[in-house]
């Protein structure tokens, strides 16, 4: 499973949210194997706001 750093999803987020096109043209854009991922950030975006798309390591011990 590849790991996407945060300014990396922002960068996708922010190309589908300028309107250079959709979910599948941008996961091919950025070579991102599966457009549900891109679907999936943009909705965490747009419902919580960029500082979802960072990754947190929250551990429980």
């Amino acid at each position: 499973m590849t790991k996407y750093n945060y300014s990396f999803k922002l960068q996708v987020v922010k190309s589908y949210l300028n309107g250079e096109g959709g979910y599948k043209h941008v996961a091919a854009k950025y070579n991102i194997p599966n457009e549900s991922q891109v679907r999936r950030w943009v909705n965490l975006y747009t419902t919580f706001g960029e500082d979802v798309l960072e990754r947190k390591n929250n551990f429980i011990i």
